[in-house]
């Protein structure tokens, strides 16, 4: 559902700043736009909880309407609900069982290196909707401490496992191959790029069908 909402939010924008130019003159020749850019990003998750999202991007364009791109994001916290859900399990069982209190807390840091392709509407303005998608590799690197008494990783691990599916049962450190969709609105201003974007990432593992990653953010960067 709010994959839904997200991407009517972006086709309701896109259609908003599109209107009126191809009101003024449906023949008239788009303006000479950017050649390729490179941006930084902010953007925070907004499936489960809210965690920030930070990416670069580099990009160039194909055709006059195709950009090609390659994309860097690191992750803050992807730990999923049931993840942080068991391990308030173990930590009320294991106060239960000793008599005395422990309380763990987990941190599942991502990163990703995607490439893709996007395609931006024809406009008479410098704004142009676009949709794009791409493929990629995902880090996955899990943490699980406890309050007093520190980094239990190993030791949680090899105890308990994790029932989440996100990160192997055997392993802190795990690859996963992603698929990605994007869609937004680009402004160029002279030699300055700005992007209005969600971006929706499904890693995947063997028969697993993975976790959904979603974002929504601004990007910011050069133009050229």
């Amino acid at each position: 559902m709010r994959l839904v909402r997200s991407v009517a939010f972006v086709s309701v924008l896109a259609v908003t700043f599109v209107t009126p130019a191809f009101a003024q003159n449906r023949e008239a020749p788009s303006p000479r736009w950017a050649r390729g850019y490179l941006i930084a990003s902010a953007s925070t998750l907004v499936t489960e909880r809210v965690a920030p999202v930070f990416s670069a991007e580099i990009a160039e364009h194909a055709t006059s309407d195709i950009q090609v791109y390659a994309a860097f994001s690191y992750y803050d916290n992807l730990m999923s609900d049931e993840a942080r859900a068991e391990l308030d399990d173990v930590s009320a069982q294991l106060s239960f069982a000793t008599g005395t209190p422990w309380r763990f807390q987990g941190r599942d840091r991502g990163r990703s290196i995607t490439g893709g392709a996007k395609y931006l509407m024809p406009t008479a303005t410098p704004v142009r909707p676009f949709v794009g998608a791409g493929i990629g590799v995902i880090n996955l690197r899990r943490t699980i401490s406890e309050q007093s008494r520190g980094n239990l990783t190993a030791a949680y691990v090899s105890q308990f496992g994790g029932s989440d599916g996100i990160v192997d049962v055997s392993q802190t450190n795990t690859n996963r191959p992603l698929g990605e969709f994007t869609a937004g609105v680009a402004v160029v201003v002279r030699r300055a790029y700005v992007q209005f974007e969600y971006r929706f990432r499904k890693p995947f593992h063997g028969g697993d069908t993975g976790f959904d990653i979603a974002t929504a953010g601004v990007a910011a960067g050069i133009a050229f």
